[in-house]
């Protein structure tokens, strides 16, 4: 059954599942113009076509309790992402060359809609799309800065230069090798949003059906026009 209508997201946003993409940014960040912490994190993610990994991350936020989720997620260069939130609500994003799809178990509820009208902007925008993009354009719309050591892990952060809607900030934790182990997302709500990987497995080939989509029988599908 095919409806025309809006399914509310218990996980999280397309802009935050865009920032999970960051290491996109290695096809044409511009390097020589950043620090030695920064070009090691580049030189690294140039050399990834496919990522996957278990997170666990935590939302926090003045006006309200401390909200969790674990799952699995997987990155194929470029643009194709699955982001599967198992606990506490088992829920399925996916975003591939075609269509964003948004899967919500408990309620039998799918809801999709073209990449096109999928609203992709501001970072989400940088870092789904970052191949349409020089790295005058980048220089000219983002900051990248070396934030320092924290927790045993070098810190990156890349931030807008004009205010946009979504995420304000983005700070990229990477350990020793220039491998993504952390995430910090602030965005325009005051939330924070952290995110921690392990089992992190680079360049292993990733089943291409895992970024197709097929509703379950039974399942109501909400198409955006």
């Amino acid at each position: 059954m095919i409806k025309r209508l809006v399914i509310m997201s218990r996980g999280p946003s397309l802009s935050l599942l865009a920032a999970i993409c960051c290491w996109a940014l290695a096809a044409t960040s511009p390097a020589g113009a950043q620090s030695a912490v920064v070009d090691r994190m580049i030189e690294s993610l140039a050399s990834t076509q496919t990522l996957s990994a278990d997170f666990s991350q935590t939302t926090a936020a003045k006006s309200a309790r401390l909200r969790s989720a674990s799952g699995t997620f997987y990155i194929s260069k470029p643009g194709l992402l699955r982001w599967e939130v198992k606990k506490p609500y088992p829920q399925i994003q996916l975003l591939n060359d075609k269509e964003f799809w948004l899967f919500d178990v408990d309620l039998a509820q799918a809801s999709v809609r073209p990449v096109h009208a999928a609203n992709l902007t501001g970072i989400a925008a940088l870092l789904l799309n970052t191949n349409s993009l020089t790295r005058e354009q980048l220089l000219s719309r983002y900051g990248f800065s070396d934030l320092g050591a924290r927790d045993g892990l070098q810190w990156i952060g890349v931030t807008p230069k004009t205010a946009e809607p979504g995420i304000t900030s983005l700070a990229v934790g990477v350990d020793s090798e220039s491998l993504l182990r952390r995430f910090e997302i602030h965005d325009n709500l005051g939330q924070v949003t952290r995110i921690e990987l392990t089992r992190i497995l680079k360049n292993v080939a990733i089943d291409p059906k895992l970024f197709q989509f097929t509703p379950p029988a039974g399942v109501s599908v909400l198409r955006a026009p």
